[in-house]
C-alpha cells in the first residue's frame, strides 16, 4: 500500500535527485512518479492511478519554480505516454522490467571506469600498488561511489607494497569571465537542452556556429534567431532563448569571444581532470590515443581545436607526464571581410535541409535568410512555412509512435518511424528519442518474430503457441495475426447462472479449449431480448449484481481481439428469478458540460446532480458519446476518469490531440447514466486576418476547408459559441469564389475566425482564435 503523497518530501527526494543527475534521461518512471519498483506487481490500478494524478497535479504547481521549472516541463512532455502504461498491470510489469534493467546499467556504468582501472593495474602489476589506492578512491568519489562500495571493489584484488609511481598534483585554472554570468549561461543551456532533448554545451553550439566564428557571423545568426523567437508563443522555451541571445550579445558580440572560450575551458578542464588522472594512474602516462579522444571530447564540449589541445596537454603536464600536443584539425576557410551575406544562399541551404529531412535546421536557415534580407520575401516565407509544417507533422507522428510502442505495435511504429527518420531526423521525440534508434529496435522486434515463426512447426498446437508468442512480442504482426484469426477460437461451454449472496447471481462456465490469453465477456439478457454488459474477465466466473428480470446470459470468449461463437445459458432454477428485486429508477442525467481552456488546463464545468455523484470521462479517440439519458453498462469503456477538483468541476491537462471528447456520467444505486458531452478542439489557427476593401480575408491553415466567423458589435467574441455574436460558416470554395467573406457596408465591431473540422460527419469548431485571427472593423 502506498503512503499518502507528500509534495515537499517529493521535491526534496525526487526532483532534487533527478535534477542533480541531469534530468529525466537519468531517471525512470517509477522514480519520477514516486512508486516502488520492487513491489510493482502488488500495486492495484486504483492506487497507482491516484499516485500518477497526484504527481501530475504537483508538477503543474511547480511549472514556475525557479529551480525545477525546466525539469518539470520535460517531465510533463513524457507524462501522457508513461501514465498510460503505469495505469495498467501489464504496462507496469513491462516498465518495471525495463526500469530494473536500466538501473542495473546505470549502476554498472558508475563502476565501469573504476573496474577498468583496477583490472588494468592488476594486469600490469599483478595487483593494486598501495600508492595507487588514494588515486583510485578519488576516482570512485568522482563517480559517486562511497567508501564502503569502493572498499568492497578493492578487496577483490591484492594490494601490493609502495613500489609504483604516484599520481601528480592537479594543475591550475586560467582566469575567465564573470563566474555568475557563466553560471547563468550554463544553467540556461542545460535547461534548454532538457526541453529540446539535445545537449547544448556552449553558446556557439546554441547558435549552431563553430567556436571560431567571427563576430559578424555571430551577430547575423543572433539577429536571425531573435526574429524567429519573436514568432513563437510565449512560454518557458521562448524566455530561455531570449536570455541566451542576450548573453550572446554580451559575451560574443559586444564582448571578447576569447574570454568566454577561456572561461569555458576552465569548466572543460575540471570535467576532464578525473579522466586524465585515471588514464595516468593506470598507464603512468597519457597515451596519444587517450589524448586524441580527450581532445575530441573537449571540442564536443564547445572548445575550439587549439584550446581543446591546450587543455588536455596542460592536464597531462600537471600529472608529471607531459604529452605532445595533439594536432587540431585545420580551421575552416575564413569568410572574406566585408562580404555581404546572401539571403538566397540561406534559402537554398534551408531547402537542402528539408530535402535531407532536417526541418528544424531548415527553419534556422530561413531565419538567417530573413535577417540577411532585412525583410520578408516570398521564397523565405515559403520555406519557413514548409519547415514549420514539417515540424508539426513530425510532432504528431511522435505522439502516434509513443502510443504504438506502448502497445507493442511495432509494425505500425516502424512505418511511422521510417517517415520520421526520412522527413524529420532532427525533430526528437517528447523525451528526446531518436527516430533511427527506435526504428532499428522495432525492425529487430519484427525480424525476431519472423524468425520465430519460420522456425515453428507448420501446423498443430505448437504452431498456435508460436503465433501467440510472436503476437506477445509484436502485437500487430500481420502474418501472425492473420493466421491466428483464421484458426479461430474455441467457445466457452457449460454456461450456468447460480444464486449468490445478497440477491446477486454468479455466472460460471468451462474455459475455452484454445491456447493463449483468452478473455470472456459476459452479457445479461433481459426478457425483452435486450442485452447488457456485465463485465469482462480472464477467469471462468463472474458475479452479476444487476437488478431486474433476467432471461439468461451470454459468454463470448475472445483471444487477441478474435471472438469465438457465443455460449448461452438460462438461470439455474426458477427460484432464482422469483425473488428478483425491482430495479430502482435510474438517476437523472446532467444536462450540460462546458469545456473551458485555462492556460495548460482544461476546465470541465457541469451542474451538480440532484441525486448521485457526477464524474467526467475523457472518451477514447474515435469513440462517440453515448446518448444522453442512456444507461451505461460499463463506464470504464468510456475512457479515463478526469480528476474532480470540486463539485461541478473536473480539470484535465490540455489535450494534445486535435479533437478530444468528454462525457459526464451520474452514478447512483449501482447505475450510471450518460449526460451531456463536450468536445475540445485544438486545430492550427487561422492567420493574417485583414479587411481588403469590402472583403474579410485570411490565411487558411493547411488541410482546413471550413471556418466559423463570429461578429460581435460590442466586444471581441469570447469563443465559437458566444451567444452575443453573429455566427457564419464559410467554406474554402465559397471563400475562393467570393474572393473572401463579404462585409456589408457600415458593419462595425469585432471579428474572430475559428477553424473547423469534421468528426464522424459532425462539424466541430476549434475553441481558440489567436490575435492573428481577430480583427476590429472600424
Amino acid at each position: 500500500m502506498l503512503l499518502p503523497f507528500d509534495g515537499n518530501g517529493y521535491r526534496k527526494r525526487v526532483l532534487a535527485a533527478v535534477e542533480a543527475r541531469g534530468g529525466p534521461d537519468a531517471s525512470d518512471p517509477f522514480e519520477v512518479y514516486d512508486l516502488p519498483v520492487e513491489t510493482a506487481g502488488t500495486l492495484s490500478d486504483d492506487e497507482v492511478a491516484r499516485r500518477v494524478d497526484d504527481v501530475w497535479a504537483f508538477w503543474q504547481k511547480q511549472r514556475d519554480h525557479p529551480k525545477y521549472r525546466g525539469l518539470v516541463t520535460a517531465l510533463l512532455q513524457t507524462h501522457d505516454a508513461l501514465a498510460a502504461q503505469l495505469r495498467t498491470a501489464d504496462g507496469r510489469s513491462r516498465l518495471a522490467e525495463q526500469t530494473r534493467a536500466g538501473r542495473a546499467r546505470r549502476d554498472a556504468a558508475r563502476y565501469a571506469e573504476l573496474d577498468a582501472a583496477l583490472e588494468r593495474l592488476v594486469e600490469r602489476f599483478g595487483g593494486v600498488p598501495a600508492d595507487k589506492v588514494e588515486g583510485l578512491r578519488g576516482l570512485a568519489a568522482a563517480a559517486g561511489i562511497d567508501d564502503d562500495a569502493f572498499g568492497a571493489r578493492l578487496r577483490r584484488h591484492p594490494v601490493l607494497g609502495d613500489d609504483a609511481p604516484g599520481t601528480g598534483a592537479p594543475g591550475t585554472d586560467a582566469p575567465g569571465t564573470d563566474a555568475a554570468v557563466l553560471r547563468q549561461v550554463r544553467d540556461g543551456l542545460e535547461e534548454l537542452g532538457r526541453i529540446e532533448g539535445v545537449r547544448v554545451p556552449s553558446l556557439h553550439a546554441f547558435l549552431e556556429l563553430p567556436p571560431t566564428a567571427d563576430p559578424q557571423t555571430v551577430r547575423r545568426r543572433r539577429d536571425a534567431l531573435l526574429v524567429l523567437n519573436r514568432q513563437r508563443r510565449p512560454d518557458r522555451r521562448r524566455a530561455l532563448v531570449d536570455d541566451l541571445l542576450a548573453a550572446v550579445g554580451a559575451l560574443l558580440v559586444d564582448g571578447d569571444p576569447g574570454r568566454y572560450l577561456d572561461a569555458l575551458a576552465d569548466d572543460v578542464r575540471e570535467a576532464l581532470r578525473p579522466r586524465v588522472a585515471a588514464a595516468v594512474l593506470v598507464e603512468d602516462r597519457l597515451t596519444p590515443a587517450d589524448a586524441s579522444v580527450l581532445v575530441q571530447e573537449a571540442m564536443a564540449a564547445g572548445l575550439d581545436p587549439q584550446r581543446a589541445s591546450a587543455v588536455v596537454t596542460g592536464l597531462a603536464g600537471a600529472t608529471g607526464t607531459p604529452v605532445a600536443p595533439v594536432a587540431p584539425p585545420p580551421p575552416p576557410p575564413a569568410v572574406r571581410p566585408g562580404r555581404t551575406p546572401d539571403w538566397s544562399a540561406e534559402v537554398s541551404a534551408a531547402r537542402a535541409a528539408l530535402r535531407a529531412g532536417r526541418p528544424r535546421a531548415a527553419a534556422r536557415h530561413a531565419a538567417a535568410a530573413l535577417a540577411a534580407a532585412g525583410g520578408m520575401h516570398p521564397p523565405i516565407r515559403a520555406v519557413q512555412d514548409e519547415a514549420a509544417e514539417a515540424v508539426v507533422r513530425a510532432e504528431g507522428s511522435w505522439r502516434t509512435v509513443g502510443t504504438a510502442l506502448a502497445a507493442r505495435r511495432h509494425a505500425a511504429a516502424a512505418a511511422t518511424l521510417e517517415r520520421l527518420a526520412a522527413e524529420a531526423a532532427d525533430v526528437p521525440g517528447p523525451a528526446g528519442e531518436d527516430a533511427a534508434e527506435l526504428l532499428a529496435a522495432s525492425r529487430a522486434a519484427l525480424a525476431a518474430a519472423d524468425a520465430a515463426l519460420a522456425a515453428a512447426p507448420a501446423s498443430g498446437r505448437e504452431r498456435e503457441v508460436a503465433l501467440l508468442a510472436a503476437l506477445g512480442a509484436v502485437a500487430d504482426h500481420p502474418a501472425a495475426h492473420g493466421e491466428l484469426a483464421a484458426l479461430g477460437v474455441a467457445p466457452a461451454t457449460g454456461v450456468v447462472a447460480v444464486p449468490a449472496p445478497g440477491g446477486a447471481r454468479e455466472v460460471r462456465w468451462t474455459a475455452s479449449a484454445s491456447a493463449g490469453p483468452v478473455e470472456y465477456r459476459v452479457l445479461r439478457v433481459r426478457p425483452d431480448g435486450t442485452r447488457q454488459v456485465v463485465g469482462t474477465t480472464a477467469t471462468t466466473a463472474l458475479e452479476d449484481g444487476g437488478y431486474g428480470q433476467v432471461a439468461g446470459y451470454v459468454v463470448v470468449a475472445s483471444r487477441l481481439g478474435v471472438p469465438a461463437p457465443e455460449a448461452h445459458s438460462g438461470l439455474a432454477s426458477p427460484e432464482a428469478r422469483s425473488g428478483d428485486p425491482v430495479a430502482p429508477a435510474p438517476p437523472e442525467a446532467v444536462g450540460s458540460l462546458t469545456a473551458v481552456l485555462s492556460g495548460r488546463r482544461l476546465r470541465l464545468v457541469h451542474p451538480i446532480p440532484a441525486a448521485g455523484t457526477a464524474e467526467v470521462r475523457r472518451l477514447p479517440a474515435g469513440t462517440p458519446p453515448p446518448p444522453m439519458g442512456s444507461v451505461v453498462a460499463d463506464p470504464e469503456a468510456l475512457g479515463a476518469l478526469v480528476p474532480a477538483m470540486g463539485p461541478g468541476l473536473a480539470v484535465d491537462a490540455r489535450p494534445s490531440a486535435p479533437v478530444t471528447g468528454y462525457v459526464v456520467l451520474v452514478r447512483a444505486g449501482g447505475s450510471a447514466v450518460a449526460g451531456a458531452s463536450a468536445v475540445h478542439v485544438s486545430l492550427p489557427p487561422v492567420t493574417g486576418a485583414a479587411l481588403d476593401g469590402d472583403r474579410l480575408r485570411w490565411d487558411w491553415p493547411e488541410g482546413c476547408t471550413e471556418v466559423v466567423v463570429l461578429l460581435r458589435p460590442d466586444a471581441p467574441p469570447e469563443g465559437p459559441d458566444d451567444p452575443a455574436a453573429t455566427r457564419r460558416k464559410v467554406t474554402n470554395s465559397r471563400y475562393d469564389i467570393d474572393g473572401g467573406l463579404p462585409v456589408p457596408a457600415g458593419d462595425v465591431g469585432h471579428v474572430a475566425v475559428f477553424p473547423c473540422t469534421r468528426v464522424g460527419g459532425r462539424l466541430v469548431v476549434s475553441g481558440e482564435a489567436p490575435e492573428e485571427a481577430r480583427l476590429r472593423l472600424a
